[in-house]
């Protein structure tokens, strides 16, 4: 076999082990499917969504967060109820239950007929002392703290999701996605740029390439093109998935304090006070 043909397979080999380290389709976290599930199940695709919640707690618990644990219990139990199974809706609630008896179900979210048979669940379980029940509110005092509510809006830029390296997944916390990215873009541009290295060194004093180095510089020149063309396919692709994760304003909201009562005997009343930033 010629040098040549000795190089050109060497080539394609470092090709083939750098694109197999690098790509994204990598594995997903199970905070990741969650994500996805809870997705599937806003856009009302039920089915599915079972499909995708029911590994993250059948047979094993694979999610590390207890409230994503109860999420995806309830997330189960509303699909069981449109697909008009009750029994299994009342296997998921109960679940939900033992492990959170003081859940609410958003009635932003839920159709009254499905929190009436989950507050019935509860009270059956309740009378069963599966669960304890609810603990009694104690009377207000006298003298009542002042307090208000404080809500802040963040309005966020979409322009950081066109930046390729991970900065979109990076920005909407999705960070194993964006070290994905980020390896797999930096490695197939470092290929490219190595190749392109390697071609201008074959060349003579004349800028031309010997008959021993011209068919290197064509292998090397596919390899230039083929880590340009996978660096151009997952810039793209990130800058996709991040608009598709993208949430362009986070609330958030707290309790503080009233402010000092003015020194001219006017009352400060609860209330409700907004911040915005940008």
């Amino acid at each position: 076999m010629s040098d040549g043909c000795l190089t050109r397979t060497a080539t394609f080999a470092v090709l083939v082990g750098v694109l197999a380290a690098t790509s994204p389709a990598m594995a997903s976290t199970p905070e990741d499917e969650f994500q996805s599930a809870e997705n599937t199940f806003r856009f009302q695709d039920y089915k599915k969504a079972l499909e995708q919640l029911g590994p993250l707690l059948y047979p094993e618990v694979r999610l590390a967060s207890p409230d994503m644990v109860v999420r995806a219990h309830e997330f189960m139990a509303a699909c069981w109820h449109w697909l008009a199974d009750d029994r299994k809706m009342e296997d998921e609630f109960t679940a939900l239950l033992t492990m959170s008896p003081l859940h609410r179900l958003d009635p932003f979210y839920y159709p009254a007929s499905l929190i009436q048979k989950f507050e019935s669940i509860r009270k059956k379980l309740i009378e069963m002392h599966v669960i304890a029940a609810e603990p009694v509110v104690k009377p207000p005092q006298e003298t009542t703290k002042c307090e208000r509510t404080e809500e802040s809006i963040v309005r966020r830029s979409w322009v950081p999701n066109l930046v390729p390296f991970g900065v979109g997944q990076f920005l909407n916390g999705r960070n194993t996605k964006g070290a994905l990215f980020l390896a797999g873009e930096v490695s197939t541009l470092a290929l490219n740029i190595a190749a392109w290295i390697s071609i201008e060194s074959l060349r003579g004093n004349d800028g031309r390439f010997s008959r021993k180095n011209a068919a290197t510089a064509r292998d090397l020149r596919i390899v230039q093109y083929v880590g340009l063309g996978t660096f151009t396919a997952l810039a793209v692709w990130g800058i996709v998935d991040a608009f598709m994760d993208f949430v362009p304003e986070v609330k958030t909201m707290k309790i503080v304090p009233c402010p000092t009562v003015p020194s001219g005997g006017a009352s400060v009343a609860p209330g409700l006070a907004i911040c915005a930033r940008f």
